[in-house]
């Protein structure tokens, strides 16, 4: 038996040492490893003039120049590249964070009717508005910014908290004016958010702009069914426009995780910062804002990989195959309805060798089909907005199912590519959603906006049913 052990221990002695030598030659970085890890090219050369530097430096202390506070950070952090963690312990750095929860601080935004919420004399937000007039004024300098996400390599992501309470305080504190001057914001924000959507380099910034977009065309939905916004139908429709192939793309934040793998197996500094933590805690906290998993950024986050003895795992073979799944997915998450490749059959084509696959066996998959959904999620609330504005218009159709057939694909169901469904129970449009289940506009399963309808040329009440739209699966209890 002792001989036996002693046997084995050599054996790993020796393909440890292999593994090494392997490892130190290396094969050469394919076409595709070396586009993957190369930088996007900055288009805002003057760093203080970004407002992704806003983003980090949001909550910085009112004495400070926040644009110059989030630089700082962010040079420390690119300073190293082993550790590219954000500091925020810093004095100044963090002292006008927000500590309760943007629904605790503003409950008037989700009520059903939010315009007249607002204008309540006794509405909480109105004490928030002198509380936080610094953070709404660097807020809307925000907007008035070129956003470039300088993030790309990065651990450590802006603190997001702050920007989305604020968001809904910039909107409100314009209705409270008047309707039009809301209105104005409302429109400026969106545009903004949607083209830091399209930009994003990373997966939080990604998701920090979807939440705004999706938290504002809920906002559009419900003024859309009152009758005191000010708002003309018509004149919003543009702003509901479905997600573009750039606002889709995960193009940016994958690579961003491919580059961050393939150097998590270096030294690394301590955190003596807190920097880890409150990166995690904003993960999370973005996670549950999205209503997606809450260790959904951690599933696209490579582990520290090590061998048998401990050291860290290094292998270009294994990259490669990594290189290969990434780039697939990049193309899968470009267009709409395809579905995303599995690592191990990328893995089955690759030149790994037999002791690749034995020794160092590819573990971890990351879920990059969480955040595609998500995003699908958006783009189905812009489309079913959209249609909330479309159905109010007359039509020849004699269906609502046809009418929503005749719309075009434009508006079609993302999860489905088919048409979107109507509930005369529910009397609202839906999409099935990222279950791809029918549950006949249950809101919590399906992704529902009530409707107001224009007049049909010869109503068939019959028709109305759900039943009648193109059949899709049916949820079973």
């Amino acid at each position: 038996m002792r001989n036996l052990i002693i046997t084995i221990a050599i054996v790993a002695i020796f393909l440890e040492i292999s593994g090494l030598i392997w490892s130190t030659k290396g094969d050469r970085p394919s076409e595709t490893y070396i586009q993957l890890t190369q930088a996007p090219e900055k288009h805002v050369q003057t760093a203080l003039q970004n407002g992704y530097f806003m983003m980090v430096g949001f909550a910085a202390s009112s004495i400070v120049d926040p644009v110059q506070t989030g630089y700082d950070i962010w040079m420390e952090a690119d300073a190293d590249p082993n550790y590219r963690l954000f500091d925020y312990r810093k004095p100044g750095r963090n002292e006008l964070r927000i500590m309760i929860d943007a629904g605790e601080a503003f409950p008037a935004w989700t009520a059903s009717d939010p315009l007249s919420a607002f204008r309540q004399p006794d509405a909480m937000f109105r004490l928030s508005l002198d509380r936080y007039v610094i953070l709404l004024d660097r807020y809307a300098r925000l907007l008035a910014m070129p956003v470039e996400d300088w993030g790309f390599g990065h651990i450590g992501n802006p603190r997001f908290e702050e920007l989305f309470t604020i968001h809904r305080l910039y909107v409100a504190a314009g209705f409270v004016q008047q309707p039009s001057t809301g209105l104005a914001r409302l429109q400026r924000e969106l545009s903004a958010w949607r083209m830091i959507l399209a930009d994003a380099k990373t997966v939080s910034v990604k998701t920090m702009a979807l939440l705004i977009v999706d938290d504002d065309i809920r906002f559009v939905s419900k003024l859309l069914s009152s009758t005191n916004s000010g708002l003309q139908a018509d004149h919003v429709l543009p702003w509901t426009a479905p997600l573009t192939k750039e606002e889709y793309s995960l193009r940016w934040p994958i690579r961003n995780q491919f580059v961050l793998g393939t150097t998590r197996g270096r030294p690394s500094m301590l955190d003596l910062t807190g920097g880890q933590e409150e990166t995690i805690a904003t993960q999370e906290w973005l996670a549950k804002q999205a209503e997606i998993t809450p260790d959904a950024f951690r599933h696209v986050q490579h582990p520290l990989l090590t061998t048998m003895l401990g050291s860290p795992f290094e292998s270009q073979r294994m990259w490669e195959t990594y290189a290969t799944y990434y780039d697939l997915t990049i193309q899968a998450t470009e267009s709409l309805h395809s579905p995303l490749p599995k690592l191990q059959d990328v893995a089955r084509s690759s030149q790994r060798t037999l002791l690749d696959r034995v020794f160092h066996p590819l573990e971890f998959e990351p879920d990059w089909e969480t955040f595609s959904h998500r995003l699908m999620e958006t783009d189905a609330r812009l489309r079913l907005v959209s249609l909330q504005i479309l159905l109010r218009k007359p039509s020849a159709a004699t269906t609502i199912p046809n009418r929503l057939a005749e719309v075009g694909s434009r508006y079609y169901d993302p999860f489905t590519g088919m048409p979107m469904l109507w509930s005369d129970t529910q009397r609202a449009i839906y999409s099935i959603g990222k279950d791809r289940l029918d549950d006949g506009g249950d809101p919590h399963f399906d992704l529902v906006i009530p409707a107001v309808l224009g007049p049909l040329k010869h109503p068939d009440v019959r028709s109305y049913s759900r039943r009648s739209t193109i059949p899709v699966a049916k949820r079973t209890i």
